[in-house]
């Protein structure tokens, strides 16, 4: 059984006085893996906020079916255990952070002898622990994503589906979340979150999902998506006589010399033997210093796909 499975899900939305369809999601088909990391990339526009509501029953689909641990997510029983985080959450701004904290917590039905011993638990693990006493207005755009996803984190959750969670953080922030998602994969919760920044993506996702105009163009591990993106080795190694490299050369590598560091070094395409080229170089006498894959970003390997999808 999958955490979340999306199947089939189309989306239209009607504007102006014509109702006018506008298709935000088109035929969308993914699940999200029990236990994973889960990042859900695309541009602007692409319809991953639609989908993250549909997931939390904020907004039906037009057409199709989701499902959260089997439960069709239409019904409030399915998204017991599930917490959502929203890119642009609504505060009391008159109330501390204690107080939004407890007053989220009853409404989840957390006992209230319960309240504050969970309110202290999540208020440390986003290390807010010296602001409980702090109007939520005085806080800091940063301050209060981390106050977001205190909130998220009430009551233990199986099950967190975050919209752009590190949104207006610092890099301190970013590195706390970043942690924060780690540990709570290591306890067995699921996370399925949108973000804009791929580096966030590639640092600690075990899958990835990827739409563009509302249609599905990536969905599966972040690993075999990179691996994809893997262009050749270099092989560095110190200074090669002329003779070295024309055998080189007949081999079908590439050199690139640094005087500064007397190395030269050596691109295998990935189509290339580097088992070859190694040989070579000890027939020839020079032996690598350095052996270096070389790949596409994960950004880099999503862009292609987007000019690719527009040729």
């Amino acid at each position: 059984m999958h955490a979340i499975e999306v199947a089939n899900v189309t989306k239209i939305f009607r504007k102006g006085f014509r109702a006018v369809r506008i298709p935000a999601v088109v035929d969308l088909s993914f699940t999200v893996r029990k236990g994973a990391i889960t990042g859900f990339v695309g541009p602007n526009g692409a319809g991953k906020t639609t989908t993250i509501k549909m997931i939390e029953g904020l907004v039906h689909p037009t057409k199709g079916m989701l499902r959260i641990n089997g439960e069709d997510a239409a019904f409030p029983r399915a998204r017991g255990g599930v917490a959502f985080l929203s890119e642009q959450p609504y505060f009391y701004a008159h109330l501390t952070v204690s107080e939004m904290l407890r007053f989220t917590a009853e409404l989840i039905r957390v006992p209230s002898s319960q309240i504050p011993k969970e309110t202290q638990r999540v208020l440390e693990t986003v290390e807010l622990s010296r602001k409980t006493g702090t109007k939520i207005k005085e806080l800091s755009k940063g301050m209060q994503q981390r106050l977001n996803m205190a909130q998220a984190l009430l009551g233990s959750p199986h099950t967190l589906v975050l919209d752009e969670p590190m949104s207006g953080m610092d890099p301190p922030g970013r590195r706390l979340f970043r942690d924060l998602m780690e540990l709570l994969r290591q306890e067995g919760r699921t996370l399925f979150f949108s973000s804009h920044v791929l580096d966030d993506i590639e640092a600690i996702c075990d899958d990835v999902v990827v739409l563009q105009q509302g249609k599905l163009t990536y969905a599966g591990g972040v690993r075999e998506l990179l691996d994809e993106g893997f262009t050749g080795t270099d092989v560095v190694t110190g200074e090669i006589t002329q003779e070295c490299r024309e055998a080189l050369g007949g081999a079908g590598c590439r050199f690139r010399h640094d005087e500064k560091r007397g190395e030269w070094t050596l691109f295998v395409p990935k189509t290339g033997d580097v088992a070859a080229l190694q040989r070579i170089l000890s027939e020839k006498g020079a032996f690598p210093r350095r052996v270096i894959p070389r790949s596409m970003t994960l950004e880099e390997l999503l862009y292609q796909r987007k000019t690719e999808s527009v040729t």
